[in-house]
């Protein structure tokens, strides 16, 4: 019911909300000056009441409105708010490039992928492996197993990359690379926790379903 609320309900009933406010006011406004209209006096003669409970009218919304504005705040407004979106910052540097000695020794498998491992996007130095997760099913379909690690360089704090994803591993410098770019990974839902280790209600159910 949350689910439904927060997708339908909410982002309906605020416009029709607003449509109502204004409306109401719009016609309120036109009844008060036809009302105290008077059609036997030229249209603009200044003896026409309702010319000046108009001025008043818009007169007094222009005194709010620099009245509020002049205000004083204790806090900065939603407006004034730095809000970004994702985890790296837009400034931020570039991760230093792959050093060709990591692609050295034997390959290995992603059996070998363990604690102190470094993951690596198509860009450079994405992730430090901090252990690895049996494989399980997710949203029909099965994957091996992830690997839990900790992002670098803006990345995530927390990823979950499946087996299948990596491309090559090098044991020999504790290096595993991975077939994407390093801002593609939440963009693939890996900055969150397989739906099979999650405890919440909501954790079984697929995208776009009914919560």
């Amino acid at each position: 019911m949350s689910k439904f609320r927060r997708q339908w309900i909410t982002p309906t009933a605020i416009p029709v909300g607003v449509v109502i406010v204004l409306g109401a006011l719009i016609i309120l406004i036109g009844e008060a000056l036809l009302q105290n209209s008077d059609h036997h006096l030229p249209q603009e003669s200044p003896e026409r009441l309702e010319l000046w409970i108009g001025g008043g009218l818009a007169i007094a919304v222009i005194a709010l409105g620099a009245f509020v504005a002049s205000r004083p705040r204790s806090s900065t407004g939603i407006l004034d708010r730095d809000v970004v979106i994702g985890d790296r910052p837009m400034f931020a540097p570039e991760p230093p490039p792959v050093d060709v000695r990591l692609r050295s020794g034997p390959l290995g498998t992603t059996a070998d992928i363990g604690e102190g491992y470094t993951l690596y996007a198509r860009n450079g130095e994405l992730a430090r492996v901090l252990g690895v997760v049996p494989g399980s099913e997710e949203f029909g379909r099965r994957f091996q197993g992830f690997i839990y690690a900790e992002g670098l360089h803006g990345a995530s704090s927390e990823l979950w990359v499946p087996f299948e994803a990596v491309m090559s591993v090098y044991p020999e410098t504790k290096s595993a690379f991975l077939a994407i770019k390093g801002d593609e990974t939440e963009h693939f839902g890996w900055n969150r926790m397989p739906s099979s280790m999650r405890r919440d209600p909501q954790a079984t159910a697929l995208p776009g379903s009914p919560g």
